[in-house]
């Protein structure tokens, strides 16, 4: 079962996200993820992301992010989990 993730990243901006998109580069787009949204919140950066499941989230971001943010000076992701019931794209 697909789970969605709403990823709140406090103090971060549009810039310094679209720098560690870049860092990324295609490989953002493994590991099982199905689709993203983000844009800016009241205190910084929003992320909702789709996965197929916990397990390729977890995998992402301990081979691919996390260094990655730290290195770029974020502070810890705030991660809220949910299950999809209804995805609209299927």
């Amino acid at each position: 079962m697909a789970i969605a993730l709403m990823i709140t990243i406090p103090g971060v901006t549009q810039e310094q996200y679209d720098k560690v998109v870049e860092q990324l580069g295609e490989s953002r787009l493994s590991y099982g993820h199905l689709s993203r949204l983000t844009g800016p919140s009241d205190d910084g950066w929003c992320v909702v992301d789709v996965w197929e499941s916990r397990a390729g989230f977890d995998r992402f971001m301990s081979e691919r992010v996390g260094g990655l943010l730290g290195r770029e000076g974020w502070p810890e992701p705030q991660v809220t989990e949910f299950a999809v019931y209804h995805d609209d794209r299927r």
